[in-house]
């Protein structure tokens, strides 16, 4: 397995820099070394070409309606034609487990041995994309997204051919806008001008225990329970792209009516108690704080907090796990496709978390590396403070684009 940048200093290897053009790269991380990596690679445009999604989030596991994909034609391509030539060509490579959603796909990749000089990562998904848009375009699907007039991939798209949703997708069957093909007459396919299937680059995420690996397996498994609960909840679950608490700006996901409870409590807790030494946790003051905030949560306080040490994380993951009400602030931004994990995603669609971001007004104290861990522990905190002051909110935009699976 992967070791950690410190890990590797510990034994006194230099971790050399590893020149990469993706998104999220470990620089200090040789990325040809035995590794276990979660890949994503999103289609361009995120047209949903890989399938439509069905089920009830209500549904139990075991029954056939609890949601999953139905694979369109060019998924089942890429899994019995471009996945089995990552092993063939690396036989030091073994793919774990895959996971298609509409618009992009989940790898876990286990590198068993090392790569080949010269090879690393990179060179294995930039191979499997290639095969993927050549799939692609010899495929009905290199049509406007995948939505030729009248064949099945119109209902993937959600476009029902000649539907008033079809102009938007511009496959209106038989309308002045569409061809045969069901795209705009005289306008290039994309089989024609050949344009790649992924948006440039790809995220990784570095499994470095088991614990984690159960939990990445996991939110791959359950990507479609988690996009049909966002389509089936949608009041719950919009991102508000602009609300302002008080004087401060948020991006904001999950249940916004908590902001208008009068009776909001902050839970704040150093690492350390400050006369002892003692870590927070450990001290008898904490407990029975503990026990006060979570009893009073059960009578309907909304705690608020961005859960950053230890005892402020104890309170809160207590918090959500019994259901409580609870605002979360994180200074990871909310972005167009970002979502939670599935156990506070699953909080959000019950209505009982709100998961609040700073908006640009707080960015350089969010990001600056000159910024230190003590300055934005206690500027999170003077944020949670100010939202159990008020109940002073307005939602200043409103999303423009669908929600995203």
């Amino acid at each position: 397995m992967p070791h950690t940048k410190e890990e590797l200093l510990r034994l006194g290897i230099e971790p050399r820099a590893v020149e990469h053009n993706q998104h999220r790269r470990a620089e200090w991380l040789d990325y040809g070394s035995t590794g276990l990596y979660m890949v994503t690679m999103c289609v361009e445009g995120r047209k949903p070409v890989f399938g439509h999604l069905v089920g009830n989030w209500k549904a139990t596991r075991d029954s056939k309606d609890f949601p999953h994909i139905v694979l369109s034609p060019l998924a089942q391509r890429i899994i019995e034609e471009e996945l089995p030539k990552i092993s063939y060509k690396y036989p030091q490579v073994e793919i774990w487990q895959v996971a298609f959603m509409p618009d992009h796909i989940h790898l876990l990749i286990y590198i068993r041995t090392p790569l080949p000089k010269g090879k690393h990562l990179g060179h294995i998904i930039g191979a499997f994309k290639g095969g993927c848009s050549r799939q692609w375009w010899k495929g009905p699907e290199a049509n406007a997204a995948g939505t030729a007039a009248g064949g099945p991939e119109a209902n993937a798209a959600g476009t029902a051919a000649g539907g008033p949703e079809a102009n938007a997708a511009g496959t209106a069957a038989g309308g002045p806008e569409a061809n045969a093909t069901g795209t705009a007459a005289g306008v290039p396919t994309a089989s024609a001008v050949r344009c790649p299937l992924f948006e440039e680059g790809y995220h990784d995420r570095i499994i470095k225990r088991p614990g984690m690996l159960e939990v990445i397996k996991r939110y791959m498994s359950d990507n479609p329970l988690r996009a049909i609960m966002r389509r089936s909840l949608p009041n719950l679950l919009e991102r508000r792209l602009h609300l302002r608490i008080g004087t401060h700006d948020y991006a904001a996901f999950g249940c916004i009516f908590l902001l208008k409870r009068a009776e909001k409590e902050q839970v704040f807790y150093h690492r350390k108690e400050r006369s002892t030494g003692i870590p927070t946790e450990e001290t008898e003051a904490f407990h029975k704080n503990r026990i006060r905030q979570l009893s009073e949560a059960r009578q309907g306080v909304v705690l608020v907090s961005p859960a950053i040490s230890k005892g402020e994380r104890i309170v809160i993951n207590d918090a959500i796990n019994e259901g409580l009400p609870v605002i979360q602030l994180q200074k990871e931004p909310i972005s167009q496709y970002w979502k939670p994990e599935l156990r506070r995603f699953e909080a959000c669609s019950r209505g009982t978390l709100l998961i609040l971001s700073p908006w640009e007004l707080d960015e350089e104290i969010a990001h600056n590396s000159s910024v230190s861990d003590f300055a934005r522990f206690h500027h999170l905190n003077d944020l949670a403070a100010e939202i159990c002051a008020t109940t002073d909110c307005s939602l200043l935009g409103f999303p423009t684009h669908s929600p995203q699976p």
